[in-house]
């Protein structure tokens, strides 16, 4: 079960930086290792903790890339990121993640909805997309509540499950 986060727990929420690399690492392997639903890329376990934090300071950099995360004192339990998927159109994909001991104390919807708030305020996005397990219906109402939309029929992925697209227009 979730572990209740009392008032006196530090959540912070801070942009990813070079010295965030190893955290980042421990973090995205232990997200893969408690849920089927989220996937990063592969690339990331052939990067060094160096390369890692280079790219962590490019990100910071982007008008069209973000990255965001979690921390419980010292140590990350969340991350959201805003990767660019089209240059021409300017959309990026959404992708967010939180330890399950920490699921259901707001910590995700907050994650997301800094993300957009950077999107809105200072990128040069106009559109944000993600993709979510249909039977996952507590995230897509989060979603939904933070304006996302379903905009086409879901789909099945490779391991056969169905994959909802949802879309939000930030013009």
């Amino acid at each position: 079960d979730a572990l209740p986060i009392s008032m006196a727990d530090e959540v912070s929420f801070v942009e990813g930086q070079a010295e965030d690399a190893q955290g980042i690492v421990q973090l995205i392997q232990k997200l893969e290792s408690e849920t089927t639903s989220i996937e990063f890329d592969d690339a990331i376990s052939k990067l060094s903790l160096e390369q890692i934090g280079e790219n962590l300071n490019l990100i910071q950099q982007s008008p069209l890339n973000f990255l965001l995360i979690a921390k419980l004192g010292e140590t990350p339990i969340g991350i959201v990121t805003l990767i660019e998927t089209d240059e021409v159109k300017h959309r990026a994909e959404l992708g967010v993640g939180v330890l399950k001991d920490y699921w259901h104390n707001g910590i995700g919807t907050m994650l997301v909805d800094e993300a957009l708030y950077w999107a809105k305020q200072f990128s040069w996005l106009e559109q944000v997309w993600l993709a979510v397990l249909d039977n996952n219906q507590y995230a897509i109402q989060i979603y939904q509540n933070l304006g996302f939309q379903t905009k086409t029929p879901p789909t099945m992925d490779g391991q056969g499950r169905q994959i909802i697209k949802m879309e939000l227009s930030l013009t």
